[in-house]
């Protein structure tokens, strides 16, 4: 064991932090957005958002909503799974919301306020952006991060960037009426911070920023189903074939879960499994929080709201992506014990999933083991070809192509 029962899962709150601030750990990848005034269906604030952290299939197949009325502060909900007191996803009845988006971060060698600690103080005590804000200001953090925060009260959303050695607050000029946010700081403590500047140019979070806008430019005004249709969009910038999986796109195909805000109301949809593509479960806080029978165990849920899973789960391009899932995992293991691999399994990773780089590259890096290089590089060529996620992964395809181009 890590540790005794209680202290495991003290140090579990920190998953989150440690996980996105180790380079090589693809844990999280999260995307958000916010619309108000003239941009959102019935001009109240209208928030979305993906929470793209990986710890395995079996962690997100168990989903909590919980619903706190705590001795102190405002009632709240939490979207979060057994054994998290800490928040990730969550709305009081205030109306009042609280998500996280990871930055770029050093690997901690210091122990201070875990993010989901944070946001669920936050949560908890705060009813406006100036409330919220002064809270974060009193902690000490170990990791970057995006507190997205949108208020009823306020009719708007901000951004407070956090970190050990900074903190910013990014708004939008009111005329905007809506806040983007996926993985870097766009706030002016952090126009110069070579960390964040770097992560912006090699990692995947301005695709998604980008495509957020694009998807929210091409509406005149959000809904809540539109909203959770950009949620699940699994498609690149205008449109462009990404392959299933690929963390460029909004949709994953690997997120905990999927969520839309609407503040005014003191309503909030949640995906059911998988990832996003489920049916969207609307329940009505404000009902919840009234209701004189709230200890007592029943359902909660408004299911006249809800919103219908994705046609996607129904396709054979959904039923080959599981079946892609399980051959990459299998073949990875292959590579990294050097042991044979059977053409025909090879080949079934872009037989199921022909659009995505990391199929083609998977098969390069056996060919080019074996020796064969013509086909190494007919495979390393066509992964540059697609589009690949980071600039890392593309610096590391153009080497194998050059080196076997001598």
């Amino acid at each position: 064991e890590i540790a005794p029962p209680y202290l495991r899962s003290l140090y579990l709150h920190s998953a989150h932090d440690i996980g996105h601030a180790l380079q090589d750990l693809a844990l999280v990848g999260c995307s958000a957005f916010a619309v108000w005034g003239d941009r959102s269906a019935d001009g109240n604030l209208l928030i979305g958002r993906n929470f793209d952290f990986y710890a395995g299939d079996d962690f997100a197949r168990e989903k909590i909503i919980a619903f706190i009325s705590p001795e102190t502060g405002h009632k709240f909900m939490s979207y979060t799974w057994g054994g998290m007191i800490g928040v990730v996803s969550g709305m009081n009845e205030q109306g009042l919301t609280v998500t996280i988006n990871a930055g770029k971060s050093k690997i901690p060698l210091v122990a201070k306020t875990p993010i989901s600690l944070l946001a669920r103080e936050i949560l908890q005590y705060a009813s406006s952006i100036e409330e919220a804000i002064e809270i974060a200001k009193k902690r000490e953090v170990f990791v970057s991060e995006a507190i997205f925060v949108g208020s009823a009260n306020d009719q708007k959303a901000v951004l407070i960037e956090v970190s050990p050695s900074n903190f910013g607050i990014y708004e939008v000029h009111n005329s905007a009426d809506e806040l983007i946010c996926s993985n870097h700081f766009q706030s002016s403590a952090y126009a110069n911070d070579t960390r964040n500047l770097k992560w912006i140019k090699e990692s995947h979070s301005q695709y998604r920023f980008d495509r957020m806008q694009e998807l929210i430019d091409e509406a005149d005004v959000i809904s809540v189903k539109d909203a959770v249709t950009i949620l699940r969009n699994r498609e690149g910038l205008q449109g462009e074939p990404l392959g299933y999986g690929n963390e460029k796109a909004l949709n994953q195909l690997l997120a905990h879960h999927g969520i839309v805000f609407q503040p005014a109301e003191r309503k909030v949809y949640v995906s059911s499994n998988p990832y996003q593509l489920g049916e969207f479960v609307a329940y009505d806080i404000e009902q919840i929080f009234s209701e004189e029978n709230f200890n007592r165990f029943n359902s909660k849920a408004s299911p006249e709201l809800n919103i219908p899973p994705d046609p996607f789960l129904d396709s054979q391009a959904y039923a080959n992506y599981e079946d892609y899932r399980i051959v990459e995992r299998n073949i990875e293991q292959l590579l990294k014990n050097k042991d044979a691999i059977d053409l025909d399994h090879l080949n079934r990773l872009t037989q199921l999933n022909p659009e995505y780089w990391k199929a083609h590259y998977l098969k390069g890096l056996y060919y080019k083991r074996k020796g064969y290089d013509a086909a190494a590089l007919r495979s390393f060529e066509i992964a540059r070809s697609k589009v690949v996620t980071t600039l890392p992964d593309l610096e590391r395809i153009d080497t194998y192509i050059q080196q076997l181009k001598r």
